[in-house]
């Protein structure tokens, strides 16, 4: 498969950029077709910074989580009000220009004229998550659109919600860590070196704690470029490795999940997977067609490839049950409330309650744990800073102490 760049024209005249799998050209250009789309001119995507360079600049932003949440509430409530899909689009592309959800609907509508189902209408759109065409062709099949875009909005609210309240738990320790840091880097850099000519010659007589700092604020002063350059390697090498080598990325994987923010992190992403899977097989998704395009919603690798084989499992004929369990990542309690779901028949209201409960208890761990972090990084403040003042401090108590003896 080779990667195309594609020049095209909507329906309502709007230019469009976009990139395209296809084995050659004219698989490319009827891919361009059936999204409604008409191709200009098709070409082998280059990867070059010239090739890029070259590229225009598009100003449209990247729908957030809220954005597509919203839109999928908006289309919920006008099906179920009884407007078609084509009332409804019109309606949203009414809207504010600076909308993403109208933008989104400006962009369908013309599909949506042309004779696309909203299914494959949503299909080119980079920014929506690549389980929601599925779940709408589920919902197009059962005639319940309405019902599926809004079970759709409610989870991703729900994960909207979710992430917004971990990043404003984290703010306030991520805003003291960055204080620790420049107030070391104002200390050292500025303060110490101003009192550096009252101990001159007399850095023996000094107490421990003042030669470590006067030692620490030369190496900022002085290898200030070479220090920076270690952290960033520090930082970048174990980044690449996790990239690059296959053997690094298990050791430096298996080494991380040892900690318990990463523990957490990862139980997260199985009660986001797990969510999306739930309302697939509530939408009326085949059940290993709905594990593998609940994969892509997974930030793990491993957990993708883990749900990938899962995937292959079933088709092979395994119970979800048998599946699940060679997906290490979900707790044996989720996965007991997934396999009782099994058997009484109500798999995905059961799949979607077990990751309702597992994303709820994560949560309050992750809150626990941020209510510890918040006076740790206080407390960590107030001992970088007293440890640099108290060490200039006793360094010139000791000098003055020196000077006064006969």
């Amino acid at each position: 498969m080779t990667r195309y760049a594609v020049k095209a024209v909507s329906a309502s005249g709007e230019a469009r950029h976009l990139y395209k799998e296809a084995a050659c050209e004219n698989e490319a250009a009827l891919a361009t077709l059936h999204d409604g789309l008409t191709p200009v001119s098709i070409s082998p995507a280059g990867q070059g910074w010239m090739q890029r360079l070259g590229q225009p600049v598009v100003l449209r932003g990247r729908m957030r989580l809220p954005d597509i949440a919203l839109f999928c509430e908006q289309m919920g409530v006008m099906a179920a009000s009884g407007l078609t899909v084509e009332e409804s689009l019109t309606v949203l592309s009414r809207q504010s220009q600076d909308r993403p959800a109208a933008g989104l609907a400006r962009r369908l509508l013309p599909r949506i004229q042309a004779g696309m189902p909203l299914s494959d209408a949503l299909q080119p759109e980079p920014h929506l998550p690549a389980y929601l065409p599925s779940m709408v062709r589920a919902a197009e099949t059962g005639g319940r659109v309405g019902d599926g875009f809004a079970e759709a909005g409610k989870y991703l609210a729900r994960q909207s919600a979710t992430r917004s309240t971990l990043v404003n738990a984290l703010t306030y320790p991520a805003v003291v860590m960055g204080t620790v840091l420049v107030a070391m880097v104002l200390v050292l850099t500025v303060v110490v070196p101003g009192f550096e000519p009252i101990f001159a010659g007399e850095e023996h007589r000094l107490p421990a704690l003042t030669r470590a700092v006067l030692w620490l604020s030369a190496v900022v002063t002085q290898h200030g470029v070479g220090v920076s350059l270690l952290l960033l390697a520090w930082v970048l090498v174990p980044a690449l490795l996790l990239r690059r080598s296959s053997r690094w990325r298990k050791r430096i994987v298996g080494t991380a999940a040892r900690l318990r923010p990463v523990r957490l992190a990862r139980q997260l992403d199985v009660a986001r997977v797990l969510g999306v899977l739930g309302l697939l097989l509530r939408g009326g998704v085949e059940v290993s067609e709905a594990v593998a395009l609940s994969a892509p919603a997974a930030a793990s690798g491993a957990l993708r490839d883990s749900l990938a084989a899962c995937s292959r499992r079933l088709r092979e004929g395994a119970s979800i049950s048998a599946a699940l369990r060679a997906v290490v990542a979900i707790p044996e309690e989720t996965r007991a409330l997934i396999e009782v779901g099994e058997h009484t028949g109500e798999l995905g209201a059961t799949t979607m309650r077990a990751a309702q409960l597992l994303e709820a208890d994560t949560s309050q761990q992750i809150e626990r744990l941020v209510a510890l972090a918040n006076p740790l990084a206080i407390a960590l403040l107030g001992l970088v800073v007293g440890l640099l003042v108290g060490g200039v401090m006793l360094g010139i108590l000791s000098i003055n102490q020196l000077a006064l003896r006969p």
